[in-house]
């Protein structure tokens, strides 16, 4: 396996010689020069990274050594270790008594890049797998449950625990990169919590939970990754999926207590799909373009002349439950100038709220005019 690139040696000679007032190679496994500060030694083949990869320690070439050796300079060249093998050599230019006190300090630099280099590849890794794994779940294609809970496996995660979906949109996404997001979201996750970028650039967290849901323990947790991405997610969240196949349907509903939530009470941000299962529902029967015109009743109600007081009276019923005394108190009015307002709303729709069933269209009517 190659370990070193161009790349990662390049970044440990900036990152030494701004420290160092000397020149710094850095050698493959083969010993040829893939970073210098000298670049035109680039590609050459360093004879003093050949004896160190040969004695598997560091060697020192002052200036009669160098004489002898064909295109060296005076310097040490130390070996590069990672899990307990030489991979590379890093070589400081110089006299060796002159540079003799920082050589280590060089090697372990050289040594803490590669190994930041490795674990973030790592991190990036897993973060790919996560992703792959959550597509394949909410996904509308049939999933090998045995091959998924594999992959699951090799990153300590067991799909065989009960999951809810969350889905988190940012308001601004030019302002917040889901990449940016979704180490925030890992902040506030447990190791056995998949989170995921899907392929619509959403970020979903398939969150290990009990069968039936916490709305106090996951209206907490919204909050927290509310907080932390500056107030500027949009969070639902589905009922508790038992197995794999019903983890998609977790994440539809998520999306549409975010989709319908947010249209209803846009202030609130975070979206239980039990909270707004009514809404949905009702919401899904009239969205045929011919059901929505068996609601045009509502329409006089949005007259210019009449927009706000009759509407605020049919909110306030709804919000009230049909309590008439509590819906005057909230509306600041006279239990008789309530009795008006109702009885022009059944004038103008000829639906009475105080009916059951035409409270019913009413609110469904008024429910499809909000999300629209």
């Amino acid at each position: 396996m190659q370990f070193l690139t161009h790349d990662l040696a390049n970044e440990m000679v900036e990152r030494t010689m701004k420290i160092l007032n000397q020149n710094i190679n850095v050698m493959n496994n083969e010993g040829v020069i893939i970073g210098s500060g000298e670049s035109e030694r680039i590609n050459q083949i360093h004879d003093g990274a050949l004896l160190v990869l040969q004695k598997g320690e560091s060697v020192e070439i002052d200036s009669s050594k160098a004489r002898e050796m064909k295109g060296a300079k005076p310097g040490i060249n130390l070996p590069i270790r990672f899990s307990n093998q030489i991979v590379g050599v890093i070589g400081i230019t110089g006299e060796p008594e002159d540079i003799q006190h920082y050589a280590q300090l060089v090697k372990m630099a050289a040594e803490l890049v590669l190994e930041q280099s490795f674990l973030l590849e790592r991190v990036q890794w897993k973060q790919r797998m996560q992703s792959e794994i959550v597509n394949q779940l909410i996904s509308e294609e049939q999933v090998n449950e045995e091959r998924t809970k594999e992959r699951a496996a090799m990153l300590g995660i067991n799909l065989e625990k009960p999951r809810t979906a969350f889905l988190l949109k940012p308001l601004n996404s030019d302002e917040m990169s889901n990449q940016t997001l979704t180490r925030l979201v890992q902040y506030e996750m447990e190791n056995t919590d998949l989170v995921g970028i899907t392929f619509n650039n959403d970020v979903v967290v398939l969150k290990e939970t009990g069968a039936v849901l916490s709305k106090e323990r996951y209206t907490i947790l919204s909050k927290r990754l509310q907080k932390a991405a500056g107030n500027d997610v949009l969070i639902g969240w589905g009922q508790p999926a038992k197995n794999l196949n019903e983890i998609k349907l977790s994440f539809t509903q998520a999306k549409r207590a975010i989709q319908i939530g947010y249209k209803l009470r846009p202030a609130l941000r975070y979206y239980d799909y039990e909270e707004f299962q009514l809404e949905i529902l009702l919401f899904k029967l009239v969205q045929d373009q011919h059901e929505q015109q068996s609601f045009d009743f509502y329409e006089p109600l949005l007259d210019q002349g009449r927009k706000g007081e009759l509407t605020d009276t049919l909110e306030a019923y709804f919000r009230e439950g049909g309590e008439l005394n509590k819906i005057a108190e909230s509306l600041f009015i006279h239990r008789n100038t309530l009795r008006y307002r109702l009885d022009k709303i059944k004038e103008l729709t000829g639906k009475d709220p105080r009916n059951v069933k035409d409270l019913i269209q009413l609110y469904m009517a008024s429910l499809l005019h909000d999300i629209q």
